[in-house]
């Protein structure tokens, strides 16, 4: 510029000097002039020129975060800011970009940043191959974005409860969880998102009654009742030996003997009867070759009928 200036003040021409900024044009590098070259002008004419800024001018950045890729590069272009290098992570919004850098360091929306400035960009890239659920559960904020982030995998965070340090905040929810109830681990596809609860300072038991898997079904008391139950006997009244169980014999069908029973037994054992009937003092009641009657004035009880034969202990 100042060998410009030089030039034009030995002619005769006054000078007016304007700026703007070009990010591939050196600082103060003449850009445009006014009159063009080799015009006829007078004697002292006012020349303009326009150089290039030595510091470039700031402007909010804008917002490429979720836009398309396509859109994104039409918007750098309009803000006269430089496409930079591009990287591709797995996430579920697939083309999508999913963060801004400038020199190094995630930029926000709004953030001043100089003109022409190199603007990162990661891209979304789509689901990929499936991972297992990591269990994030009793760890701090920073230890579980961490984690993730090394991982592909996306953190959706809910603050609960009033928040002191967020850096050393405890999750003590998360899903999906990293094993199932029958504890098996939980697959996830890389880029997919993993919700969580947060917490300033939790409580153990809140701890305990988040853990993933089978744990949060057993009861406290369950574990105690099984083994009382495994180890306990039962035990059957005992009977007294030589008792009757009559409802057993309702139940087999077994009944006193019929009197055609009895007068059968009778007939084929006269001789037996009739020589204990002798040794009581009545021969005169049986005759031999006589049927033997039954004695009316013998009741037969039913203690006396044995449940092996049936038969009255009078006659055997």
């Amino acid at each position: 510029m100042s060998e410009a200036v030089s030039i034009l003040e030995s002619k005769g021409f006054r000078i007016v000097i304007d700026s703007t900024y070009q990010a591939h044009s050196k600082p103060l590098e003449v850009l445009f002039q006014e009159p063009e070259v080799g015009a006829n002008v007078k004697v002292g004419r006012t020349v303009f020129i326009t150089v290039n800024r030595k510091t470039p001018p700031s402007i909010p950045m804008p917002n490429l975060v979720n836009t398309s890729f396509r859109n994104a590069i039409l918007t750098m272009q309009s803000y006269r800011l430089v496409m930079g290098d591009t990287t591709y992570k797995p996430d579920v919004a697939a083309g999508a970009v999913l963060e801004q850098w400038v020199n190094g360091r995630k930029i926000a929306p709004g953030t001043l940043v100089p003109i022409g400035s190199r603007v990162d960009l990661v891209i979304g890239l789509g689901l990929s191959d499936q991972i297992d659920v990591p269990n994030i559960i009793g760890m701090t904020w920073n230890e579980a974005k961490s984690l993730l982030e090394s991982q592909m995998l996306s953190i959706n965070p809910i603050w609960e409860g009033e928040i002191t340090d967020s850096a050393y905040a405890i999750i003590y929810n998360q899903q999906p969880e990293a094993i199932n109830e029958l504890d098996f681990p939980n697959q996830i596809l890389a880029g997919d998102i993993i919700d969580v609860r947060i917490m300033q300072s939790p409580s153990q038991e809140l701890l305990l009654k988040n853990q993933p898997g089978s744990k949060k079904l057993l009861g406290s008391g369950n574990e105690d009742t099984a083994e009382i139950s495994s180890t306990t006997e039962v035990q059957m009244p005992e009977r007294p030996i030589g008792t009757i169980n009559r409802d057993s014999i309702k139940r087999r069908n077994i009944s006193a003997p019929s009197q055609s029973r009895k007068d059968d037994y009778i007939k084929d054992n006269q001789d037996k009867i009739a020589e204990r009937e002798i040794k009581k003092g009545n021969p005169s009641v049986i005759k031999k070759g006589n049927p033997v009657k039954n004695n009316p004035k013998k009741d037969t009880k039913e203690s006396d009928i044995k449940h092996s034969g049936g038969i009255s202990d009078e006659y055997q």
